[in-house]
């Protein structure tokens, strides 16, 4: 088992900005750490859910059925175009918002299933769990162990990655969000939700 190579793999691809990590960033800015780590957290129990699927031989099953592997990029196509048209809509506006104490409710309410919902709906990460983490087992397959470990190794990595994108925009705050860079900011992840949720709705299926 090559889990070295595997670990240098997964450090390039959780850096690389994606739907979770904009997520993130948006609980980061609109409701502060505490929301962009359920969030987080949310993405981790879905990386944990596909590792454990991956080792009952359940992924190659979803990849295999064509009907459910579309349906699945499309609903994950479908959510984040409408999380970024909401962004794009309504800007600043949400900044304002969160000065409802119901609103902090619901956003307390939601961000973990969001996290989960968007990990859980990408099929990028599906594929990870399918024809990566396979690449880097030993040639007769290896055992459920390394499988395993390898698939933990992609969550808590991505995890923490996420943790520290969390971090970085959480220091803007309510006061920033509610400035013209806060608005911007706000607006351009909307911008990037959008554009992930039209590439993976248009993209060749495999």
């Amino acid at each position: 088992m090559n889990f070295w190579g595997f670990f240098v793999l997964t450090l390039v691809l959780v850096w690389i900005p994606g739907p979770a990590v904009t997520l993130v960033m948006k609980r980061s800015l609109v409701s502060g750490r505490a929301e962009a780590t359920k969030t987080a957290l949310g993405v981790l129990v879905a990386d944990c859910f596909w590792a454990l699927a991956s080792i009952l031989g359940l992924t190659a099953i979803v990849v295999a059925s064509q009907p459910v592997f579309q349906a699945i990029r499309l609903v994950g196509a479908a959510y984040l175009c409408w999380l970024g048209l909401t962004l794009l809509r309504r800007g600043r506006k949400i900044a304002g918002a969160m000065d409802a104490p119901e609103a902090r409710r619901r956003l307390r309410l939601g961000a973990f299933s969001e996290g989960a919902l968007c990990d859980l709906s990408n099929p990028k990460t599906l594929l990870v769990f399918t024809s990566v983490i396979p690449q880097f087992l030993p040639s007769d397959g290896g055992s459920p162990m390394q499988a395993a470990l390898l698939g933990a190794t992609f969550a808590i990595i991505g995890f923490m990655t996420l943790m520290v994108y969390g971090f970085v925009f959480s220091s803007i705050g309510l006061a920033g969000l509610r400035s013209r860079l806060g608005d911007a900011l706000l607006r351009l992840s909307g911008a990037f939700l959008m554009v992930f949720g039209v590439r993976l709705a248009t993209e060749p299926s495999h």
